[in-house]
């Protein structure tokens, strides 16, 4: 199985007030990441740009600090027929500090309604999926 690997910066206005990373700063991270392993597997290109994000959780297991680096790892979690799950975990300072699923629903973009992802998505993720 691959693994895509990406560490953002983390900047200083991305803390709150309690000085930890803003919960919602985290999702654009994850969003980032996520949209920098599309482009590395060009996804965006035979997907046409039609993707959906249908569903988004994240579990949160200790603060994210700035300063130390942060490294997200994203997998694909499952394939199903017109979507797929990307799930993506945080570390920093050696720990675990987050785990999240993406639910990416391939869409027409004409009418906006689900369609089936083609044999050349599921080659591109299958590589990625999750034991």
């Amino acid at each position: 199985m691959r693994t895509f690997e990406y560490s953002p910066e983390v900047r200083w206005s991305d803390q709150d007030l309690l000085g930890h990373v803003n919960n919602a700063r985290m999702i654009t991270l994850i969003e980032e990441c996520r949209v920098r392993w599309m482009h590395h597997v060009r996804a965006s290109h035979i997907t046409s740009g039609g993707l959906l994000v249908a569903h988004q959780s994240i579990d949160y297991l200790v603060p994210v600090m700035y300063g130390p680096e942060l490294k997200l790892t994203a997998v694909v979690k499952k394939i199903g027929n017109s979507s797929f799950t990307i799930s993506t975990r945080g570390d920093q300072s050696g720990r675990k500090v987050f785990d999240s699923d993406v639910v990416l629903v391939h869409i027409d973009r004409e009418t906006g309604r689900p369609t089936p992802l083609t044999d050349e998505v599921r080659a591109v993720f299958e590589p990625y999926l999750a034991e």
